[in-house]
């Protein structure tokens, strides 16, 4: 078989003979083989209902935190806002997939605060990579919007991380 050249080419033709015809033809069940390994992205809801659970808990430990240490406020503060967003912007899109409005996650106690701003800054920094992490790990089993949604909220944790440190 002779595969033509482009126009205005000078070069020959290629030429492919049975056997590169076969070893190609041998290729393509194992290419539909291995794009049906992927698993496919999951349109569950319940993946984001513990990410805005997350959220809010982050939240909720950072603003107490900047209520208890006056030095962590402004940073601690930062983290409280962009995290009370994540949470809203996940409960928004767990309600659009679902068209059910969904509480705000289990009633918590407000959350404790060492005494050593040293400490309470770690525990929010332990907060906001344990975040980044589950995040991360969401955005492969969620696709369309959803995946943008989590990949920029673990992309945000990853930022909040440096604002504390």
């Amino acid at each position: 078989m002779d595969i033509p050249s482009r126009t205005g080419s000078t070069s020959r033709p290629h030429r492919l003979g049975r056997r590169e015809l076969l070893r190609l033809s041998a290729l393509a069940p194992l290419a539909s083989a291995l794009i049906s390994c992927s698993a496919p992205a999951d349109e569950n809801p319940d993946l984001l209902v513990p990410l805005a659970d997350d959220a809010g808990s982050d939240a909720e430990l950072a603003r107490a935190t900047a209520d208890k240490h006056p030095e962590l406020a402004e940073r601690a503060g930062a983290v409280a806002e962009v995290r009370t967003e994540h949470a809203k912007n996940l409960r928004r899109e767990i309600t659009r997939i679902t068209d059910e409005r969904t509480a705000a996650g289990e009633d918590r106690s407000a959350p404790e605060v060492t005494d050593d701003p040293g400490e309470a800054a770690e525990k929010l920094r332990e907060a906001l990579e344990s975040a980044r992490r589950r995040t991360a790990e969401t955005v492969p089993r969620v696709s369309g919007y959803r995946a943008g949604l989590v990949g920029s909220i673990s992309a945000a944790c990853a930022s909040l991380l440096e604002v504390v440190r």
